[in-house]
């Protein structure tokens, strides 16, 4: 989502890392970029971020926060010609959106996802994005993390 503070606009995105019982990561391929992303999206007008980070965890991989999400971290993205400031959230309470509490298929409605799964930290896919593995990394090992995306 992009806001206007004066003649200069703002761009405010989410990310997830979402943990299943084996600190597994759940990453996401989108059907217009190249690489593994971790889950997440824009906040929208009036939303809050968190609010904002369960939503798209939920449309983007049919995953459900069950409680409040940790904000882990705040980040920059200044490559854009926007500023783009990302909220980074940890999920480890979740549960599978649908009846049968398995995961999704793969595209998404939308056809923005064309894939979706777990994958172990020290076992990540070699088309990771590097800032998703950077934070990953920054995170695994208890680092302070670079302010920038």
């Amino acid at each position: 989502m992009l806001f206007q503070c004066g003649f200069r606009g703002v761009s405010v995105g989410t990310r997830v890392i979402i943990l299943d019982d084996e600190n597994a990561v759940f990453l996401v391929k989108h059907s217009y970029l190249a690489g593994w992303y971790l889950p997440g999206g824009g906040v929208e007008r009036g939303e809050l971020p968190v609010v904002a980070a369960k939503r798209e965890m939920e449309e983007e991989t049919g995953i459900v926060c069950t409680s409040n999400p940790e904000l882990w971290g705040l980040f920059l993205n200044d490559k854009l010609m926007v500023p783009d400031y990302i909220a980074c959230y940890v999920v480890r309470d979740w549960r599978w959106g649908n009846d049968e509490g398995v995961p999704s298929t793969f595209p998404s409605d939308d056809g923005e996802i064309i894939e979706g799964r777990f994958f172990r930290l020290e076992a990540l896919p070699p088309d990771i994005t590097r800032a998703t593995r950077t934070r990953l990394e920054e995170w695994r090992q208890g680092r302070e993390s670079a302010p920038f995306w």
